[in-house]
């Protein structure tokens, strides 16, 4: 079974727990943080959406200003539902926003997914600068340190979670995969956001 992250948990040093947009995307370039955490309250609307969205919608790929002005002409005619689609648009503004003070002319990819299978079932570290994934309905990322295989960290839906991706050859000491999926169950929703700095 996992073991939940609680309030009073003490987490390792390259894992930092945040309380805010800012505080998510500045702890994320400390050299020694691996993972930020923002343990978010559940929005009872979203965890009871009876619509299944197509499994992967087009990539927005381009500038902060770019993706939302992209974002509402790409995902309106999608089978998203509307609470849905607003709460997402707005985590997704606040979060480029508080990147475009942290991380000014950067690029970002974004994607809406509904994913009913086991993808990414292995523990890895992805090959980005930044990810931001957010579970909007089913379980979040999991995540443990390399050195304590036993104890693993589930995060919740409408947590977010940013993770560093492999910088050279620095050993990565957080790992994290996607929640199992078990047949039957609707499919998980979720947002991603790499973040690409500028050169």
């Amino acid at each position: 079974p996992l073991n939940f992250p609680q309030k009073d948990l003490e987490f390792p040093s390259n894992v930092h727990r945040a309380e805010n947009w800012a505080e998510l995307v500045m702890r994320a370039e400390d050299d020694d943080i691996e993972i930020v955490l923002w343990e978010r309250q559940s929005l009872p609307s979203l965890s009871v959406i009876s619509n299944t969205p197509p499994s992967e919608f087009e990539i927005l790929l381009g500038e902060s200003q770019e993706i939302l002005a992209g974002f509402n002409a790409l995902y309106e005619t999608a089978a998203w539902p509307v609470s849905l689609r607003e709460r997402v648009e707005e985590d997704a503004r606040c979060f480029l926003q508080a990147c475009e003070t942290q991380l000014p002319e950067s690029q970002y990819r974004l994607r809406l997914q509904a994913v009913s299978n086991d993808a990414c079932r292995k523990f890895h570290q992805d090959r980005v600068f930044q990810r931001l994934i957010l579970t909007y309905r089913g379980d979040g990322t999991v995540w443990r340190h390399v050195n304590d295989t036993c104890c693993e960290q589930n995060a919740k839906a409408m947590d977010c979670v940013l993770l560093r991706g492999k910088r050279g050859d620095q050993d990565a000491k957080i790992q994290h995969r996607s929640p199992r999926f078990i047949e039957g169950q609707p499919p998980r929703l979720i947002m991603v956001i790499d973040v690409i700095p500028s050169l």
